[in-house]
């Protein structure tokens, strides 16, 4: 497994070289980070010169035009195809080996996703092939889609802290449930809960918005820009980007896009489902402190700190009692010392701990113990 996992990395970093030179102006920052990476295996020099050989071949198809063309008959096709086998096999040959290009080519284009996942107390830096770096949390999950117009990551859950290396022809986007998370380059975390996700800007812009896949509803919040574009209060009815048309209630044509700007030192929390909040400050202390073994409240509710807690806890941590889920609390500890943060906010905040069974733990109220 760990095999095929590599040379589906290999693969998908010659694909993204390729597209990079074939499609863009690569800098001369871009080529010394290619040859670093072609230097690193020999592999990844033989897998780029395969995938530059096909896509070469497929390009012959230009310069074989003129021998497509099988000779004007009005016999029947068997006829006319034995007398071009017969007469001009280069016809055949060439047909071949065009036919064998483009199907080589298919199957390298159409390179699968490639999946990333980190277990209980891991941390994990992945450095993608555009350049970019992620450092995953505990208990996260990705896939990476990496194509020559976008640059798209599916974020199934736990918190990711992304660096994005700058590229203004190549999006990157983060999809995360029904939001989506764009950049073109710069420094954010996402931290996603089963009530929704929070996205975290330390440098750069960040713009999160509502999926446009979220929801079949037709809204002026979920239409994408063109199409909102083309809204009107006189005339609510938007085109499509399919061509199709849709008339909009009176009271949707007034609302306003379903996406945010945020700016550095900026944050977000928006629930699953429901419109996407004004920024707000982000708190005190060192963001996506995760990173480095430490984790840092301000003001959180207790709920939020059992959730990441679980992610680094060997032990299931459940909140038996509703009224203490959303307590405030402030509170920094290393991750790889979770018995010793329940201990302190135990004696902090009036709780119980609880050991119905092996490696299960249960917060409770002392008030209502007493």
């Amino acid at each position: 497994m760990m095999t095929t996992d590599r040379e589906a990395d290999i693969k998908a970093a010659a694909h993204d070289w390729l597209l990079r030179f074939s499609l863009e102006s690569p800098t001369s920052a871009d080529r010394a980070r290619f040859e670093a990476w072609r230097a690193e295996d020999p592999r990844h020099g033989d897998a780029y010169q395969r995938f530059e050989s096909i896509w070469q071949d497929a390009a012959t198809l230009t310069d074989l035009a003129h021998l497509v063309p099988l000779p004007a008959t009005p016999d029947r096709w068997p006829r006319r195809a034995l007398y071009a086998l017969r007469v001009r096999p280069s016809i055949w040959a060439a047909g071949a080996a065009i036919a064998g290009a483009i199907a080589a080519f298919a199957v390298w284009i159409l390179i699968p996703v490639t999946h990333f996942a980190t277990g209980v107390a891991e941390v994990r830096e992945i450095r993608l092939t555009d350049g970019s770096e992620v450092t995953l949390g505990a208990r996260t999950s990705i896939d990476v889609d990496f194509r020559s117009d976008e640059r798209r990551v599916i974020m199934s859950e736990g918190e990711a802290f992304f660096s994005v290396s700058k590229n203004p022809a190549r999006a990157f986007v983060v999809v995360v449930g029904n939001k989506e998370v764009r950049v073109v380059g710069t420094k954010f975390e996402i931290r996603r809960r089963d009530e929704g996700v929070r996205v975290s800007v330390v440098e750069g812009t960040v713009e999160v918005m509502q999926s446009p896949a979220a929801s079949p509803a037709v809204s002026i919040g979920t239409l994408s820009r063109s199409a909102r574009s083309h809204a009107d209060a006189a005339h609510p009815t938007v085109t499509l980007s399919d061509g199709a048309s849709a008339t909009l209630p009176d009271a949707q044509v007034g609302e306003q896009p379903e996406e945010r700007v945020l700016t550095a030192g900026q944050q977000v929390t928006a629930a699953t489902a429901g419109p996407i909040p004004d920024p707000q400050l982000m708190p005190g202390g060192e963001p996506a402190a995760w990173r480095h073994g430490r984790l840092v409240y301000v003001d959180a509710p207790l709920r939020e700190v059992v959730a990441d807690a679980n992610r680094y806890s060997q032990e299931s941590i459940a909140i038996g009692d509703e009224r203490i889920a959303d307590l405030r609390v402030s509170v920094t500890y290393p991750s790889n010392r979770i018995e010793e943060m329940l201990s302190a906010l135990s004696r902090s905040l009036s709780i119980d701990i609880e050991r119905p069974a092996a490696g299960k733990i249960v917060l409770t109220s002392k008030v209502g113990s007493e």
